[in-house]
């Protein structure tokens, strides 16, 4: 039985985010043009100091260098807030994309509404509890020493018609929690596929729980 559902978590702050995203990469742009420019100068002046090094005077010498780690100082001054937005950029304006296919429930990341990376493939043999964050059973399931949490929403709060749900799982890498936030179509598409006892004993239907 092929099925193929597909479902995005869309930071909730999405308008104001991509605003800030938008400032961010004027101010990385210029920053990163500057300190390019700055560092082919160093460069150019590195390379002509080392060809040209046995005709320097101790006095030329002295100012060469000088001149080298003004450059090198200019460019720490500019390359280093280029790298930092740079990151920054790429914590603001992000959502989650959930594509399950057959069994096969595929995460990626998405920057700035454009951008794509892949992070996740969860096999549906490799899933050993499922269940609503909002139950009991999350926080046990946490407890887990050996459970690495990873958490795959950009909100702190499900958005209407969305709740969080966990899935555990055990994979090569060890056992890992995921957090979604997603609508129970999701979960429904996932029981499909799974064993039965897999879905936590209090998990609540969405409507019930709602009321």
């Amino acid at each position: 039985m092929d099925v193929l559902y597909e479902e995005s978590a869309v930071n909730a702050r999405a308008t104001k985010a991509q605003k800030q995203y938008k400032i961010l990469n004027v101010l990385s742009k210029i920053f990163g043009v500057i300190a390019l420019a700055i560092a082919v100068i160093f460069v150019f002046n590195l390379l002509t100091f080392l060809f040209a090094l046995s005709s320097f005077d101790a006095e030329g010498r002295g100012s060469a260098i000088g001149m080298l780690i003004f450059l090198f100082m200019m460019l720490l001054m500019f390359g280093s807030p280029w790298l930092a937005l740079f990151f920054l950029k790429r914590r603001i304006n992000v959502s989650f994309d959930y594509t399950f296919v057959s069994g096969e429930l595929r995460i990626s990341k998405v920057f700035n509404v454009n951008r794509r990376k892949f992070l996740y493939r969860i096999q549906p043999e490799s899933i050993l509890k499922l269940g609503d964050v909002d139950s009991p059973s999350f926080s046990r399931v946490c407890s887990d020493p050996s459970a690495k949490q990873i958490v795959c929403t950009p909100n702190a709060e499900p958005a209407e018609g969305k709740f969080f749900l966990y899935i555990q799982t055990s994979e090569p890498a060890g056992k890992r929690v995921y957090v979604l936030e997603c609508r129970e179509e999701m979960l429904v598409n996932i029981l499909k596929f799974v064993k039965r006892g897999i879905l936590e004993s209090d998990y609540v239907m969405q409507e019930k729980k709602n009321k």
